[in-house]
């Protein structure tokens, strides 16, 4: 028997074998053909890509429950006890350990290095109040000196209008306005762009006209496969019971197909069926052809759209600017490299709340400190578990 006219399966084969590969059995016969054959393949890819990250998605959020939220809680309480302990330490002017200037000043300095981190934790009455306590007229006006710049900022880059009575008490108080009012503005650029849209609205209305019956005819394709699946597949004309309930779980792929305007899945079914096959598909006329590669276009940027939309707040997670592919395996190597920092950073803080209780100790421990340093450690860590702690049910994005 000639190639084309073999059956297309073997029993039990139809779901492992796709439609790029059946059309590999034949060379196209145009440039139409061509296209159709590269975006079936480029659907294929990006299903096979969607499908990953939509598995690795629940495996982030089990990972970010069971490794790495217990060792941020934990990281968080042993914030929360070295800053009480280091205010313990900085209260007992004239009594043991008698500490130095030097000595307290990078106390002081670890101290407002601990409270501006745990500060993206939410209120906190005991750590609030050592702020106030701990905060110097010189920290105080290098705050409000911070504040000036970043509104400057906001207003002179950004170009955003920062209410005078605004009330923020901190650079992340003032970001969060800001943020308030970004969104505010956006939203009115938006309601403008309505109402331009509607001012445009005669105008499109007759190019659209002009486009409707060229729609309908790509619309009238897709129902065309479809209608053809629902006449050899519809169970109430099937009288074997077993080959009733096969039709009838057939159809409910047919249904959910259409209703998404998922040709590639529609012609599959076909393909399944032996409804069509290779031959059918390289001798189907130009016209149902360009039909067809305008709705796997369509289809195509919505599933591009989708993958963008899980895909990137793990690249703002990542704080990755390029434009690059990002893959599941990177992501996950990433997080397994920040829990890995985040647990250490638990053991050295641990460890130094052992030693900060003991005199001597503790002066090792000062002596080894460096001013310039260690807080910038100990905020890129928290920074982390910040933006890994507070996901909800999707990735969010680092905050700037």
């Amino acid at each position: 028997m000639p190639s084309s006219s073999l059956p297309l399966f073997d029993e039990g084969a139809a779901k492992e074998l796709c439609l790029s590969e059946v059309l590999a059995r034949s060379k196209p016969t145009d440039k139409a053909q061509q296209r159709f054959r590269k975006l079936v393949a480029n659907i294929e890819r990006k299903r096979e890509e969607l499908s990953r990250w939509h598995a690795y998605v629940q495996r982030y959020h089990q990972r970010l429950a069971s490794e790495f939220e217990p060792v941020r809680s934990k990281l968080l309480q042993q914030q929360r006890q070295m800053a009480v302990l280091i205010d313990e330490l900085l209260s007992q002017r004239g009594r043991s350990p008698r500490l130095s200037r030097v000595e307290r000043t990078k106390l002081r300095d670890i101290l407002m290095s601990l409270l501006d981190s745990a500060s993206s934790e939410g209120h906190d009455e005991v750590l609030t109040a050592l702020r106030e306590k701990h905060t110097t007229p010189s920290a105080r006006e290098g705050q409000r000196l911070e504040m000036e710049l970043t509104e400057s900022l906001l207003t002179d880059v950004l170009g955003l209008e920062i209410d005078e009575n605004h009330g923020a008490a901190s650079v992340e108080e003032l970001l969060d306005h800001a943020h308030l009012k970004m969104q505010q503005r956006e939203q009115s650029q938006r309601a403008d762009e309505s109402r331009r849209r509607g001012a445009r609205g005669a105008a499109k209305g007759r190019e659209q006209a002009k486009h409707a019956q060229a729609a309908k005819e790509v619309s009238q394709s897709l129902r065309d496969v479809f209608r053809k699946l629902v006449s050899a597949l519809h169970p109430d004309r099937e009288p074997d019971p077993a080959e009733r309930a096969r039709k009838n779980q057939l159809m409910q792929r047919v249904n959910q197909a259409y209703d998404a305007n998922d040709l590639l899945s529609l012609l599959e079914l076909q393909l399944e069926i032996e409804q069509i096959d290779a031959a059918h598909l390289s001798s189907t006329s130009a016209e149902h052809i360009a039909h067809y590669n305008q709705i796997l276009r369509e289809q195509l940027v919505r599933l591009e759209a989708e993958l963008q939309t899980i895909i990137e707040p793990f690249r703002e997670i990542m704080d990755l600017r390029s434009a690059r592919p990002l893959t599941v395996a990177e992501v996950d190597r990433q997080m397994t490299k920040d829990i890995t920092e985040l647990r250490e950073s638990v053991r050295l803080l641990a460890r130094d709340l052992v030693a900060f209780r003991d005199p001597a100790r503790l002066r090792a421990r000062l002596k080894q400190y460096d001013l310039d340093d260690e807080p910038g450690e100990l905020e890129a860590m928290m920074e982390i578990a910040a933006i890994f702690g507070d996901l909800g049910p999707t990735p969010r994005p680092r905050r700037r």
